[in-house]
């Protein structure tokens, strides 16, 4: 088992070469890498996995396919940590026996599972990916996708940006994502391949979050999970939601303002203030640099509350 610490951003592929040339400033590049990946994703027919917040798939690489379950774990405007299980398979169909038992939930029966799993949906894309060494000795995967999710028919391109840690201390990815955010427009990646991949085969969009009320029981940064999650959800619908989306934004960010505040970030909960004032006045941020740093600054302030801001090996 390992846990997944990585920030994802959305990259448009004319900036490949760009990134390519910069990587040397940020770091040492010790390996680099350039593989065709094909990925079948897994489900029952009442979205079992889903529904447990897992995600099941297999993936061909260099003629061998391999099987991933990622668990439940927790999402931070562009961070994702996420336990997950990889193991070796004779096919594209995982095999759910492989897995350790301790992962499934009280009284599953995999046997049934694996009975009624059913190929969702594929990403294939080219994913360019550089090791690099950073000054403070971690070790950072960097990876470029591009190419496309398909299912039933349909298909969506995906351009992605990865900052994967593999060993070392969390705040050299956000250092990384820093000096790129200098030069490139990134924009934090807030839908994964697999939930992309579960929409589009639903034939359907994001919907709106629902008025996010505060709650006395939670604690400040569970209160800014919250609410920063909302806001990002309204982010993604904006292209096709348009004035009712950059309501909801106004709205997550004058509680990201008040909660910030509360925490005494002050500087945060200004910035958060100004960005309310300009979603509500219908002018969206969500592609300014000044909001994607914000966005990175509040990422990895809930990192380290989160307990996990320490050293890490991903094994």
């Amino acid at each position: 088992m390992s846990t997944e610490l990585e920030l994802k951003f959305a990259l448009p592929a004319a900036y490949l070469p760009q990134l390519i040339s910069l990587l040397p400033q940020l770091a040492q590049v010790q390996h680099q890498a350039e593989q065709a990946l094909h990925n079948a994703y897994f489900d029952t027919a009442d979205n079992w996995f889903r529904r447990h917040d897992m995600g099941l798939r297999s993936r061909l690489k260099n003629g061998c396919y391999e099987q991933t379950i990622k668990l439940s774990g927790q999402q931070h405007g562009a961070l994702q940590m996420r336990p997950e299980y990889n193991a070796p398979c004779a096919t594209v169909l995982p095999l759910l026996a492989d897995f350790p038992a301790h992962i499934w939930p009280a009284n599953t029966d995999i046997n049934v599972l694996q009975r009624e799993l059913t190929e969702l949906f594929r990403t294939d894309f080219i994913r360019h990916s550089w090791q690099l060494n950073t000054r403070d000795g971690s070790v950072v995967e960097l990876a470029y996708d591009s190419g496309s999710i398909k299912a039933g028919g349909k298909q969506q391109a995906i351009a992605e940006l990865e900052l994967e840690l593999l060993s070392g201390n969390g705040t050299a990815l956000f250092s990384l994502a820093r000096q790129l955010l200098v030069h490139l427009p990134l924009q934090a990646g807030w839908l994964s391949k697999a939930a992309r991949g579960y929409l589009l085969r639903a034939g359907r969009s994001l919907a709106l979050p629902a008025a996010v009320a505060t709650e006395d029981s939670l604690n400040l940064q569970q209160q800014l999970t919250r609410y920063l999650s909302a806001l990002q959800q309204a982010e993604a619908c904006y292209p096709q939601q348009g004035v009712l989306a950059l309501q909801v934004a106004a709205q997550s960010l004058q509680q990201l303002a008040d909660t910030l505040g509360q925490a005494a970030l002050s500087a945060q909960a200004a910035q958060a203030q100004q960005l309310a004032q300009q979603c509500a006045a219908g002018e969206p941020p969500f592609t300014a640099n000044v909001y994607q740093l914000w966005l990175l600054d509040l990422s990895q302030y809930l990192y380290q509350q989160s307990g996990d801001g320490g050293q890490h090996d991903n094994g």
